[in-house]
């Protein structure tokens, strides 16, 4: 692959449908479009500004009212300067979806259902570009519950490992024996709606609340990664952009925990050879007072702000603007940039 520059031609059609949202009276994950921070080499300063904006004024349900014409905005800056190349882009995106199973998310999961064949719709039109390096995906998912806890009760968690599709009551998923889903494929968005509702452990025992323990969870899937284990084989390493998705209505357990934000940061950060070679898209609550939208209440969520605020390409959501639609858009505006300027991995 040759270096290349950034490409903004792929987000116009996509980001035009990414318009503000009506919170619910809930307190906000963030300001502005809701993103954290966008790729440090990229010379744009923000995803905010790739993202489009409304004239002033106010609909009944709480949305920007305004000229659609003037729907996107592109600042770049006064030189629109972005720098020089900065990596090679990558071949692959490998994305692993870490969800929250607890029985307050069935709102959260059945949105993200529906907005799945958009986030698939996205990545296939990436992947169909020929002026883009990258020629497939790949989909997985697991839980953010750990099976052991300190005070002793189980979980129906999956400590990392990847799912299987093998639904303790729901129809079983089939996969042809792998634990992912490789894209394009005609059979890429049922496969997922299968695999993503319901990530639980065959446990008839174990309990789905609480105790949720994202970062854990990525420090395990991590450790089952390695040559041997249930997840090897699902990052492709050098030629692929690692990508966490994160979708919870609590926050990291504090009690229970055995890791921390930088500590996880830093496993990623050796896992993909670098800070810049992976997303995180963490979808949750306000960063200092719960909120409510039409999904119900979520907490607080200040660990899992202070995690994706340590990675340079994370983004925060927020999981109270009671449709996972505008967050799924601007993650997909950050995969793509961040495919366009993966570096070589360091070291």
């Amino acid at each position: 692959m040759s270096p290349r520059l950034p490409s903004l031609a792929l987000f116009v059609p996509w980001l035009v449908c990414a318009c503000g949202g009506d919170d619910h009276g809930g307190a906000s994950a963030s300001s502005g479009a809701g993103i954290t921070t966008a790729p440090a080499a990229s010379g744009i300063t923000s995803i905010d500004d790739l993202l489009p904006t409304t004239s002033t004024g106010s609909g009944t349900d709480g949305t920007s009212e305004g000229d659609d014409s003037d729907a996107l905005k592109l600042d770049l800056g006064a030189q629109g300067d972005f720098g020089s190349p900065v990596g090679l882009g990558c071949e692959f995106i490998d994305v692993l979806f870490v969800v929250d199973v607890s029985a307050s998310m069935s709102e959260e999961k059945a949105n993200l259902d529906a907005n799945f064949p958009n986030f698939v719709a996205v990545l296939d039109s990436y992947i169909a570009d020929p002026s883009k390096e990258a020629v497939g995906y790949r989909l997985g998912v697991t839980n953010s519950s750990i099976v052991d806890n300190k005070d002793g009760k189980s979980t129906m968690g999956l400590d990392g490992a990847l799912f299987d599709g093998d639904n303790l009551f729901d129809d079983d998923c089939d996969l042809g024996g792998r634990l992912w889903i490789d894209g394009p494929g005609a059979s890429v968005t049922s496969s997922f709606s299968c695999l993503a509702p319901d990530p639980k452990s065959p446990c008839n025992f174990c309990t789905d609340l609480g105790r949720e323990r994202p970062l854990d969870a990525i420090d395990m899937f991590i450790a089952k990664s390695e040559a041997g284990q249930v997840n090897a084989g699902f990052y492709r390493g050098d030629a692929s952009l690692l990508v966490i998705v994160l979708l919870t209505d609590e926050d990291d357990d504090v009690n229970n925990t055995t890791t921390t934000p930088a500590a996880t940061k830093k496993a990623l950060d050796n896992f993909a050879g670098g800070d810049e070679r992976y997303v995180v898209v963490t979808i949750a609550g306000p960063q200092a007072a719960e909120c409510d939208s039409a999904f119900g209440s979520a907490a607080a969520a200040p660990i899992l702000h202070e995690f994706t605020s340590l990675v340079p390409n994370g983004m925060m959501g927020d999981i109270c603007q009671g449709d996972l639609a505008q967050a799924l858009d601007q993650a997909l505006a950050l995969i793509q940039l961040s495919c366009d300027e993966l570096p070589p991995p360091v070291g």
